[in-house]
Parts: structure tokens; sequence; C-alpha cells
């Protein structure tokens, strides 16, 4: 498998290496490369400044999980394509006779400012949101009279029953132009939001809470030979599980409770390979297998924006269909 390279190795340290063996290293390191000690030297510069980097980031707790997890979703990328590749592209081992720091490309969480479709997105959803607003402040205004609902029930059989003598103090009160008081039993207006309000508590605000849920649904395919996965094992080096889930060893990034993805195979006879990618971390953050004919629920996730990836795994007789005929490499 191609190696990926990472801050543990501009300090040439293992990756479970404890604090005092980083410190270690990079102490050693910065007495070697030190400005003070390589005065006019570029190359010993640029090196002391990654091997500061690559300290800052792995002294620190909470950035080193980051990198870890990080590591774990770009060797599992990795891994996937060569095992779609077949023996090709596999990289040579590496000894460290000729050691040498570089930089690591970390997770550009700021960059996708630059793009000008993020901010016509932006305007949109501001857009969307102002008009949405405009209709659930007045809906009887800006709304048909089909579609309209003000929040308040329809009035009561008991108001049916005086209709008249409320139509005669209408008219009375249109002839005279005088605006009546409302009645000491009449119910109080609460708003369009009235309905939310606990019984009796009329000052509380609504408790409401929304969850974002996606839903993909897999289309009913044919086997195909040459873009299918047809590896008997999944890429953990395990045989693939008896039933959907999330497949072992690798990590379950972007904890939260605000969204979920549901993936949709019910009508795919194959199983699927799915990742799910962060497209502002860049990197992957769930892997799951889901059975032919099932669903399964990608949940407790934080906010954000996902793009869904699924793979199909030809299994029994599909498979040995396709046994013996050499697949073109995916680009």
């Amino acid at each position: 498998m191609a190696k990926i390279h990472t801050h543990y190795d501009n300090l040439k340290v293992s990756r479970h290496a404890p604090q005092e063996v980083i410190r270690a290293a990079y102490k050693a390191l910065s007495q070697k490369y030190h400005p003070d000690k390589n005065q006019g030297d570029e190359r010993a510069a640029r090196i002391m400044a990654i091997v500061n980097t690559a300290y800052n980031i792995l002294s620190d707790p909470v950035r080193r999980k980051e990198h870890d997890d990080w590591i774990a979703a770009e060797e599992w990328e990795v891994e996937w394509l060569e095992s779609t590749h077949g023996d090709e592209g596999r990289d040579k081992p590496r000894g460290d006779a000729h050691w040498e720091p570089r930089q690591v490309e970390a997770p550009a969480r700021w960059q996708v400012l630059r793009d000008p479709r993020w901010w016509g997105a932006m305007l949109l959803f501001f857009a969307g949101g102002a008009g949405l607003t405009f209709l659930l402040s007045d809906p009887p205004r800006a709304l048909p009279a089909a579609l309209a609902w003000a929040g308040k029930p329809p009035a009561a059989a008991a108001a049916s029953a005086s209709s008249a003598s409320s139509a005669a103090a209408v008219a009375a009160v249109a002839a005279s132009g005088a605006v009546p008081a409302p009645a000491a039993d009449a119910p109080a207006d609460s708003g369009s939001d009235g309905w939310a309000r606990p019984a009796g508590q009329s000052d509380v605000p609504a408790d409401v809470k929304a969850l974002a849920v996606t839903q993909l649904v897999v289309p009913a395919r044919a086997p195909d030979c040459d873009t299918d996965l047809q590896s008997q094992v999944s890429p953990n080096g395990e045989p693939w599980p008896s039933q959907s889930g999330y497949i072992d060893g690798y990590p379950l990034g972007n904890q939260g409770e605000e969204m979920q993805v549901l993936v949709d195979n019910s009508n795919n006879p194959s199983p699927v390979l799915v990742k799910l990618y962060d497209l502002d971390r860049r990197s992957n953050v769930r892997h799951a297998y889901v059975l032919g004919r099932t669903k399964f629920l990608i949940d407790k996730l934080a906010a954000g924006k996902y793009e869904v990836r699924y793979q199909n795994i030809l299994v029994g007789a599909a498979r040995a269909e396709c046994t013996g005929v050499r697949r073109p490499a995916l680009a």
C-alpha cells in the first residue's frame, strides 16, 4: 500500500510514539537544523519550519487526534483504490537513508470561502430565508385564501348559534363608525405559534427542534464487471460482514445530533460499500457496508456538507460471471 507522508515521518517517529519520544526527536532535529547553527542555509531553515509545524500538531492531543483521523481516512482511500487495481500502483519499500521532511497537506477548512459558487449558494440561501420569513409573518395577506392559515381553529358550534346577533352588532358598529371592545370571555389571540405553547403558559416559547435527514436511493442495476468491486474481503482485510453496518477499524468522525443519512439499497440486489465524504475537511468520516434489498441509517452526524460515495460489490453468481475478465483501471 502507498505510504501517506505524515507529521510522524517529519519527526522520524512511529505513529504510536509517546510524548517523551516525540519531544526527544524534536529536540534532536532542532539542534541539528537550528538557524543559529546553519546561518545562510535555506534547506536547514525550511526543514526547521516543517519540524516546528509537526511538533506543534503532535504535542497537542486534540490536533494529534485530528491528524490520526486524517491519516486513517487517506490510507483507507488508497487501499480501496489499490484493491480495484490489483497489484498495480503499489509503492516500493522505503528506507530511512535519504530522509527528507515534507509539508503535510492538512484538511482545508476555509478554502471553500474562495469558491464563488459558495457565495452564490449563500446568497440564494439568505434570499430564500427572507422570502420564507415574509410568507410566515403574515400568511393571510401573502398567500391565497385557500392556502393561508392564521393559526387559529375554526369557529365553534356555539359561535354559529349566535351568528344573527353578531351580524346585527357588526352592522350597528359599521353605521356608527365606533370600534367595539372585545368580549370579556373571548379567547385571547395567541398568534400563529399559539398552538405550540403549553396550555396555560402563553408566555413560554415553543420548544421546537429540527433534524436534517438526507436519503440516498441506490437504483436497481445489473452487475457490471468493469466498475463493480469484486474483492472477497472488505478494505480492513476481514470477510464482508453478514449484516449491514459500519466497517470495523475505521473512525466514526463528525459526531453530532444534527443530521442523518439514510442509504436505501432496497431496489438493488447487490451489496454496496458506502463512504460519507466531508466536503469541508476533504476526508471520509464514515464507512459502511449495506446488504442488497436493505436500508442502513448513518446517524449521529454533525451539521455539515457531505458527499455520499458508493460502489457495488459482486458476490455469488454475479461474481462468477466476471471471473477471468480483465477489468480496466478506474480513473
